[in-house]
């Protein structure tokens, strides 16, 4: 356990003038795929504001004047929960004598004095704990810094934002994995417990628990950087342009503020940088993971030669890189290696021309923010094992 009041001590010695730490900026879209329709969410930078997530997207609501948002009563209280911090002021409505998290680093904390707010670190390696108000080693309070790069008038700066989950999510309640088909989360006591559903089984977020394959399997896996603490570019310098992103099913759009913005496209859709058109997956030419958002476990791999590579997918994450004999290709839609004639997939087939290929796209836009990922449709096997795929 680390001293934290040997820290408070030093802290109080150097009482700062409290500056506003760094927006995490969630993408609230994405946390709200990964939690049953009608849950309510907090948000991570005002405590006065939550989210209703539905299943058009999240819903902005506000407590009235006084009252701030408590996520495991799934209400406005007059007391606010330890677990949120007002970014412009860290102690507003916490009593003389306790304590607020940072929302600019898991190590952080600010000691709520008479004077105002003291801003304090925990030793290293140790998180600070706003429900025990401790500092507590990092395997007992999950949480990570985000690297978030900040453009002003002294030139860029790269910063970090604290993420934890639980405290956004309602304690007690099974949510989603951004990044598995099959992964759960558990908040308990606002602690982050996490797990994996059996072989062959999905979780369902909207029965919150696991099993086996529907329709809507995979679609809470996004990727998105805001939630599993990926760097994002932020300035751009051309509004109406797109970026490619980590994840296949996302890209960005410069605003007119030009700012990007990340965008998901729609349920089964991929980005694809030549066209820069959200089209399906087998049409998609872009390098990036694209076991994302699909229950199968093989899909063509990107390639500018042919289609004779493929990956191996377990639980919507990549694995391995396998090939086919020699003179064989891929073709995901029956999940094996045939040696007819090569797929008309633009994703991995260079001879073909964007007509030859059903491309099937729609134009990316600013829409796309409320489209979910799910790469089932452009799978018709996924039950193939590695050696029969070869």
């Amino acid at each position: 356990m680390g001293g934290l009041k040997g820290s408070i001590i030093a802290a109080m010695a150097l009482l700062l003038a409290c500056a506003a730490p760094a927006t995490a900026n969630v993408n609230v879209t994405a946390l709200c795929l990964l939690v049953n329709n009608g849950v309510y969410v907090a948000s991570q930078t005002d405590c006065t504001t939550y989210y209703q997530c539905l299943g058009t997207g999240p819903t902005a609501m506000s407590c009235p004047t006084g009252y701030y948002f408590d996520k495991n009563a799934q209400q406005c209280s007059s007391t606010v929960p330890s677990t949120c911090t007002v970014s412009s002021n860290p102690c507003q409505g916490k009593a003389v004598g306790t304590f607020a998290p940072s929302s600019s680093t898991c190590g952080g904390y600010y000691y709520c004095g008479a004077s105002g707010a003291v801003s304090g670190r925990c030793p290293s390696g140790e998180n600070f704990n706003p429900t025990t108000m401790a500092c507590v080693y990092s395997n007992q309070y999950p949480c990570q810094d985000s690297p978030s790069t900040e453009s002003g008038s002294g030139g860029t700066v790269t910063s970090s934002v604290a993420l934890n989950l639980c405290n956004l999510v309602e304690n007690g309640m099974y949510f989603g994995s951004p990044t598995s088909c099959s992964g759960w989360n558990y908040c308990q006591d606002n602690v982050l417990h996490s797990g994996t559903c059996e072989t062959g089984k999905y979780f369902n977020v909207q029965q919150k628990n696991c099993g086996y394959q529907q329709s809507t399997s995979c679609s809470q896996v996004t990727n998105d950087p805001s939630l599993t603490g990926v760097t994002i570019p932020t300035t751009c310098t051309q509004a109406g342009t797109f970026k490619a992103a980590t994840a296949c099913n996302q890209y960005y759009f410069c605003n007119p503020s030009l700012n990007y913005q990340l965008m998901t496209c729609q349920t089964g859709y991929f980005y694809d940088t030549i066209s820069q058109m959200c089209v399906v997956r087998t049409q998609a030419r872009n390098d990036c993971d694209r076991c994302v958002g699909t229950s199968a476990s093989f899909v063509n791999a990107y390639s500018t030669s042919n289609c004779s590579d493929y990956l191996y997918c377990v639980n919507g994450v990549q694995k391995a890189v396998e090939t086919c004999p020699i003179n064989y290709y891929f073709n995901e839609n029956t999940g094996s290696c045939s040696n007819s004639v090569e797929p008309p997939f633009l994703c991995c087939n260079p001879t073909l021309s964007t007509g030859e290929a059903t491309t099937s796209g729609t134009t990316a836009t600013t829409a796309g923010t409320t489209a979910k990922s799910d790469g089932t449709t452009a799978t018709t096997d996924a039950t193939t094992s590695t050696t029969a795929a070869k």
